[in-house]
């Protein structure tokens, strides 16, 4: 008398083989949102840097004289919207002093699920010094 249904054996391997694959799948999709995340966590940060490039480069506009660019570093708040991000402007000094030329380097940063990760945008401005006579 043959018996119809399947084996115990059976059904656990094919369990087996289930769980397998659920676990590749489940594994696979957390990695695609992550990778969505941090993609969207780096556009925020290049808009961010947009905005203030073109800050940065009104303000220098403003200055009545270039050579006012001093050295030092200051941070920027963004709006709430972004409140998860800071940004630090760097200015520094190339060579010489009347060589005129400065360094400025704007810095976001922000943090997810304990990992700091960063955007920097790096400008070069260079003023020579007026010579006399």
């Amino acid at each position: 008398m043959r018996r119809r249904g399947l084996t115990l054996i059976e059904v656990m391997l094919a369990l087996a083989i289930l769980g397998v694959g659920l676990s590749v799948l489940i594994s696979t999709a957390s990695k695609c949102l992550a990778v969505i995340r941090q993609s969207k966590n780096y556009e925020n940060a290049r808009h961010l840097l947009a905005l203030v490039e073109i800050d940065f480069h009104n303000a220098l506009l403003e200055l009545e004289n270039p050579e006012d660019l001093e050295d030092g570093s200051e941070s920027v708040d963004f709006p709430y919207e972004f409140s998860n991000y800071k940004g630090t402007w760097e200015v520094t000094t190339i060579g010489e002093e009347e060589d005129g030329l400065k360094e400025v380097k704007f810095t976001v940063t922000w943090s997810e699920r304990g990992t700091e990760s960063f955007e920097e945008v790096t400008m070069y401005r260079y003023v020579p010094q007026k010579t006399k006579g």
